[in-house]
């Protein structure tokens, strides 16, 4: 079994839908967010293998009713076709701050993927309205070697 391993820069795109804070009544709003990561691919085997990736970067969201979000992040995804994983987020708006905990599963592998995700609250008193479920694509745009 042949065995990869090389760095690569990820960018990736990620779209939530109308989200709500912790008291459940009323909404964040429509959030777009780009993804840049930094990650180590560990690809096993051939054609049918599959890959481990190891992650660290950063999101850059923007919300139609509360302006800009960063959430520098570390995760870990692995597959072979299916793929699951999880991220833990420091998420804010320079004046809030809340941690996050998302667990995704999707289709991909060798640090690409197509996934859905939700976040889990770390905290239990948030005011910051950050959005619980997404939809993503994620694809390494530079393979170091």
């Amino acid at each position: 079994m042949k065995t990869a391993i090389y760095p690569a820069f990820l960018i990736g795109y990620h779209f939530s839908g109308d989200a709500k804070d912790n008291t459940e009544t009323w909404e964040s709003g429509r959030m777009h967010t780009i993804e840049l990561a930094y990650a180590k691919v560990f690809k096993y085997g051939g054609h049918h293998g599959g890959s481990k990736v190891y992650y660290v970067g950063s999101d850059f969201s923007i919300s139609n009713k509360y302006d800009f979000f960063v959430a520098p992040k570390i995760g870990i995804s692995v597959g072979a076709g299916f793929m699951f994983g999880t991220e833990i987020q420091l998420q804010t708006n320079f004046y809030q701050f809340v941690p996050r905990i998302i667990p995704y599963f999707g289709i991909g592998g060798w640090g690409g993927k197509f996934y859905i995700g939700y976040n889990f609250r770390l905290a239990k008193a948030e005011n910051l309205p950050i959005n619980t479920g997404h939809i993503g694509l994620t694809w390494p745009i530079i393979k170091v070697r």
